[in-house]
């Protein structure tokens, strides 16, 4: 019996100290972990707008040249020029992607995408979220919608080069953007 209560004592010293570690940690990396997150956040709006920054100079330069504005619980993110961003999130062909796409003064254009997060196959469909491909979608118009064609193809305004073997990754990039940019408009009132 005493042994029982011995060890009872023993599990619950033991869960408590872990538990207060855990909550100790918690405490100390939380605010450093969204203080991260907000920066990453920040430097992905200023790409896709295509505000240059420096490392240390994200925060001000954010501050500066952008308003954040909640709408409906969207944030919609106004540069000085008139264009605005938001973010995008949906499904890819191996699991969710997120980012920030940048619509022109008018709202007709991209002006520019980033990628916050994916999980695409490397050097497949990762290559279409790549930042060297995102820039391809620079200017392309939005209206009536951004189509992403087969590689060679594209023509018109509205029109992007897919990446060859990355078909699924190109077309859950293209219904996103499509649906994202059709919402946003919406409850901007464009």
């Amino acid at each position: 019996m005493i042994d029982k209560i011995k060890m009872i004592c023993f599990v619950l010293v033991f869960g408590v100290f872990w538990a207060s570690a855990l909550v100790a940690v918690d405490t100390i990396t939380g605010p450093r972990i969204e203080k991260y997150l907000l920066e990453k956040k920040r430097k992905k709006v200023l790409e896709a707008l295509v505000i240059p920054y420096e490392a240390d100079t994200i925060e001000e330069i954010f501050t500066t040249n952008v308003k954040a504005e909640e709408i409906d619980g969207k944030t919609i993110y106004t540069a000085e020029d008139g264009s605005i961003a938001f973010e995008f999130a949906g499904p890819a062909s191996q699991g969710p992607m997120s980012g920030i796409i940048a619509l022109s003064q008018d709202k007709e254009a991209i002006k520019g995408i980033a990628i916050i997060q994916q999980s695409e196959t490397p050097g497949l469909g990762s290559r279409v979220l790549a930042a060297d491909n995102l820039i391809n979608f620079r200017g392309k118009k939005v209206v009536p919608e951004l189509l992403i064609v087969a590689a060679g193809t594209a023509s018109a305004d509205n029109e992007v080069d897919a990446i060859t073997g990355a078909t699924l990754t190109s077309k859950a990039l293209e219904k996103n953007i499509n649906k994202n940019v059709k919402d946003t408009k919406t409850l901007i009132g464009q």
